[in-house]
């Protein structure tokens, strides 16, 4: 065979510089891939963390932030809580909740009177200092104010928690909280429990100085008297007549005159 009628032909038909500067080139490249990939991988990260930042605080906020609802001596407040539950605050009373919360937990902490609507749904709570009542969804009548403790179930049941002793209501039944210990009671007459929602206002065997610490919330004003208050007054008043009136009508029975301060 004669080498004369061979010819070579070159693999590649760039030169040697044009392979490098097109190696160099493919690795800048991938470099510049990578620096971009890792940059977005960061911008991702600092996304994540931002909100999941934003979640912590919000649900911070949420769980921390209370609302509260004071109704004033001789005023009543009606509130509508977030669920479409009712209450109805007496005077002197007060409503501490977390809205923003709600959805989560349905509590409520009570320092007053209060009658309450709830609707149905989670767990419904009232606390009072130690004293807790829970249901589902009902109607009572919680009265929580100092050396006062009782609750009247209306509609549906009321589980009362005090001083570590449960106990279950049924409509028309009543728990009061005396001598360190629970006391469940029929309660045939339990709508006279939230007559105080239509100012009027009905006692049965009750101390004369609680009542007239009533008269005196209910009209904002200060009662005197020489005479002694140890007595048990059964009896009812409407808010529509002069709080004068009132209080004669209620010392009649037992001889005894009261002023307005």
């Amino acid at each position: 065979m004669k080498t004369e009628n061979i010819k070579i032909v070159p693999k590649w038909d760039k030169s040697k510089d044009d392979i490098w500067q097109e190696a160099f080139a493919g690795l800048e490249e991938e470099k510049a891939f990578k620096k971009s990939f890792t940059a977005h991988l960061s911008f991702l990260k600092y996304a994540a963390a931002a909100v999941i930042a934003i979640a912590v605080v919000g649900t911070t906020f949420a769980y921390l932030y209370a609302q509260t609802e004071t109704a004033a001596r001789g005023t009543h407040l009606v509130i509508t809580l977030p669920d479409g539950s009712a209450t109805t605050l007496n005077a002197e009373s007060k409503l501490t909740y977390k809205p923003y919360w709600w959805f989560a937990s349905r509590n409520v902490e009570l320092n007053g009177e209060a009658y309450f609507e709830v609707t149905h749904g989670s767990r419904f709570t009232v606390k009072s200092n130690n004293n807790t009542v829970k249901v589902l969804g009902t109607s009572f009548n919680v009265l929580a104010r100092a050396g006062q403790y009782r609750v009247t179930c209306l509609t549906g049941r009321v589980e009362v928690s005090a001083n570590r002793e449960t106990v279950l209501l049924t409509p028309n039944m009543q728990a009061i909280f005396q001598n360190s210990k629970l006391v469940v009671n029929e309660s045939p007459e339990a709508a006279q429990s939230i007559s105080w929602t239509q100012n009027k206002f009905s006692f049965i065997g009750v101390p004369l100085v609680d009542v007239v610490e009533e008269i005196e919330r209910q009209y904002d004003i200060q009662v005197a008297t020489t005479s002694k208050l140890d007595h048990l007054y059964t009896g009812n008043f409407s808010k529509a007549k002069e709080p004068q009136e009132v209080l004669e009508i209620v010392g009649k029975p037992f001889g005894i005159t009261f002023q307005i301060k």
